[in-house]
């Protein structure tokens, strides 16, 4: 199963999704502090980031479907 990470943390959720098989697509945080800590304990680089969810569409997310 695929997942996108809303309101990431430091990756907690993520963390136990990855252990179970499941890969992300997508995550976002909108504390940049949290968001460094999140980037330096997991692979981020082939993922889409957010950093305001305000400013995420419908038509984004549907392109995850």
């Amino acid at each position: 199963m695929n997942f996108i990470d809303l309101f990431a943390g430091i990756g907690g959720f993520r963390l136990g999704m990855q252990r179970a098989g499941h890969k992300c697509l997508a995550y976002y945080e909108i504390d940049k502090f949290a968001r460094r800590t999140y980037e330096a304990n997991f692979d981020t680089t082939s993922e889409t980031k957010w950093t305001d969810i305000t400013n995420v569409t419908d038509k984004e997310i549907e392109e995850f479907g």
